[in-house]
């Protein structure tokens, strides 16, 4: 027998019969509860599930059939045992189609009961063990659910394309992202093949690493979406194995590294201008000095004083071009040391004025303000001097002789507008276009004598932007530009 103690409810209206059960079960270790009818049975074993019912087929108020009927309504596998002095193949038949375990009839003996509980028990522990496998079944697959769905939650919130492909180059599992990136418009299925969904140069690299079988840790593939470098992904290529080793696929992380492409070719072509523009004025200097040392102009001192002058000017462009890229490096290194405090933008200005008023004078230049009073900012000093430097001193540098300059600086909003506006050479619409990039300097008839780096306008842009500020610029070739800057004011 069984070592679990099982619970049984004897249900029969002959008090000696309910006893005797109970005294014969007790001495078995099992715990026995009794019901001296039908409807107290039938109340008592919908209460709760036991283990066993003994119910008595024929009883006063309610038969067995009914008990029995009413018991498998709450707990279908209950096991229950139908015990009748009154046997027949009817009530048999009847009882058995209702779900009874067993029919036995009275009277029998303390051993035959013995067994039946035996064998019922054990039944019961079965039924117990297949609903506790079923639970745990059910829980798993509940937990599994959930973590399926904590997985699609994670992966669909990823920036990066997540794409998921069996030995069988079909599609397992993607994001929105991976659609997004590759800009995949047609429906996708799982188990769909990669060659209908996925760019050839990317499609032909995933479809080699699977077909070769060969061991690698990742791979990485770039794919231009939109040429020449519009759009480009980068695909991070991953084995999938099981606990054996064996190849079970690959996940692809996909990333949009437009920008970082972008930032190569920038930087490859700011370092050729670089070179391009420190090559010139070197070239140059180097000429003249190479002319002095070997006196190849005889005894002409005033010339070679012209030579040495010429190296000198060519030799201050070149460190003024070089603290320019020094700026601009530390600019876009995040390296710049910035002290903020509280500017006053009239005092500023006028002091940029009075830099300059000896230029102005040089070039016959008429100069008229409207600067505001109680115009502060919060601001590095050097870089606002910086700026001012830039758009003061071009406003001079490409104006006409006896032209005007203009300088205004009044509250717009929440901004400080400063404005500088000349009369000189003015610019295109395509000069316009570029005047932010970088060594961009207008070529025309005006501006073959006027030196410059071709980096100032970059650097108040970086600047004027470092202080969510704004910079633009009206110009008509010939009539003349306005600059305007505006900067957040601080109360």
């Amino acid at each position: 027998m069984s070592s679990k103690k099982g619970k049984i409810l004897v249900i029969d209206d002959e008090l000696g019969m309910r006893e005797g059960m109970r005294r014969i079960l007790a001495m078995q270790d099992m715990e026995v509860d009794t019901a001296e009818n039908g409807a107290l049975g039938v109340e008592m074993g919908a209460a709760q599930e036991y283990d066993l019912y003994f119910i008595d087929l024929k009883m006063p108020d309610l038969d067995g059939t009914e008990v029995l009927r009413s018991i498998k309504l709450v707990y279908p596998e209950a096991i229950c045992i139908i015990v009748t002095a009154f046997a027949s193949i009817d009530s048999a038949v009847t009882t058995t189609q209702l779900g009874a375990y067993r029919y036995i009839p009275k009277p029998f003996d303390p051993d035959e009961l013995v067994h039946i509980v035996t064998v019922a028990m054990e039944r019961r522990e079965l039924i117990l063990e297949t609903r506790r496998l079923q639970e745990e079944r059910q829980r798993r697959m509940l937990e599994i659910s959930r973590e399926q769905s904590r997985l699609r939650t994670i992966i669909s919130a990823l920036d990066d394309g997540i794409l998921v492909i069996n030995q069988q180059a079909e599609i397992v599992l993607f994001n929105n992202a991976f659609l997004s990136l590759l800009e995949i418009k047609q429906k996708i299925a799982i188990g769909q093949s990669i060659q209908d969904v996925l760019p050839e140069q990317l499609c032909k690299q995933i479809k080699n690493l699977l077909e070769n079988k060969e061991d690698f840790a990742a791979l990485k593939q770039e794919t231009v979406i939109h040429p020449p470098a519009e759009k480009v992904v980068m695909a991070n290529i991953t084995p999938i194995r099981d606990n054996n080793g064996a190849a079970l696929g690959l996940v692809a992380v996909i990333r949009d590294i437009t920008e970082l492409k972008k930032i190569d070719v920038m930087r490859s072509q700011f370092v050729n201008m670089a070179v391009h523009e420190l090559k010139a004025p070197l070239s140059a200097v180097q000429g003249f000095l190479e002319l002095i040392v070997d006196k190849a102009l005889g005894d002409n001192q005033e010339l070679y004083e012209q030579y040495l002058t010429r190296s000198l000017e060519r030799t201050k462009a070149l460190v003024s071009l070089i603290n320019d890229l020094l700026n601009i490096s530390r600019m876009e290194a995040g390296a710049i040391r910035r002290e903020i405090e509280k500017l006053n933008i009239k005092e500023i200005i006028e002091e940029r004025i009075d830099f300059y008023k000896s230029e102005l004078e040089h070039l016959d230049l008429s100069l008229s303000t409207e600067i505001h009073d109680h115009l502060y900012i919060q601001a590095d000093r050097r870089e606002m001097t910086r700026v001012l430097n830039h758009l003061i001193g071009n406003a001079i540098k490409y104006n006409r002789p006896n032209g005007d300059v203009k300088i205004s600086a009044v509250q717009d909003g929440h901004y400080v507008k400063i404005a500088v506006k000349d009369t000189g050479i003015g610019m295109t619409t395509e000069e316009k276009s570029r005047l932010f990039e970088d060594f961009f300097r207008a070529k025309n008839k005006y501006t073959r004598e006027i030196t410059g780096t071709g980096l100032g306008l970059t650097i108040a842009k970086k600047i004027v932007d470092a202080y969510n500020g704004m910079i633009e610029v009206e110009s008509e070739f010939d009539v003349g530009s306005e600059f305007t800057i505006r900067i957040p004011s601080s109360a």
